[in-house]
């Protein structure tokens, strides 16, 4: 079974769950409405509408750049690392990198921002973070780059 959730077949992960458990006929062959791509890429952009629903509500929409420095806490910290580790192996360092400096470039982060998440991909090995079976970096899509709003966003939220 591979390791990436999203290619993770419910089926089968019901019969493990449950090898007793009966699918009925009529589902048995029926596929799901969407992929689980789809999926995640709504429920990126559903978490994008709540963050910015909660800014709204207290009259505190961001300007740009949306994240002017990294948040000093730890639960802030845990987010910058889950961030940058989707990047990498994603991408690689290069393309991370390029990605950093294109987000600053269109106001996402600024410049000091930029060179604190630099900072810690320092922290990163890229044998280790990188997956094996993929012959090299891949280029990050609009999906990538919306996933790197919501964490912006999150990091943003942190006071």
């Amino acid at each position: 079974m591979s390791t990436n959730p999203g290619a993770y077949d419910l089926r089968d992960l019901r019969c493990l769950a449950d090898p007793n458990r009966e699918t009925p006929d009529a589902f048995a062959d029926a596929d799901l409405p969407a992929s689980p791509d789809e999926v995640l890429r709504h429920t990126q952009r559903d978490e994008l509408v709540r963050l910015q629903s909660q800014f709204s509500a207290v009259g505190a929409l961001p300007d740009k750049p949306y994240l002017a420095g990294l948040p000093d806490r730890y639960g802030a910290e845990v987010v910058v690392f889950e961030w940058l580790d989707f990047l990498i192996n994603k991408a690689g360092f290069e393309n991370t990198g390029n990605a950093l400096d294109y987000y600053e470039e269109v106001g996402w982060i600024t410049d000091e921002t930029r060179g604190e998440l630099r900072e810690y991909m320092r922290g990163f090995s890229e044998v280790q973070s990188f997956d094996p079976d993929r012959p090299g970096p891949a280029d990050l899509d609009v999906d990538d780059h919306v996933m790197s709003l919501v964490y912006i966003a999150r990091l943003s939220s942190v006071r």
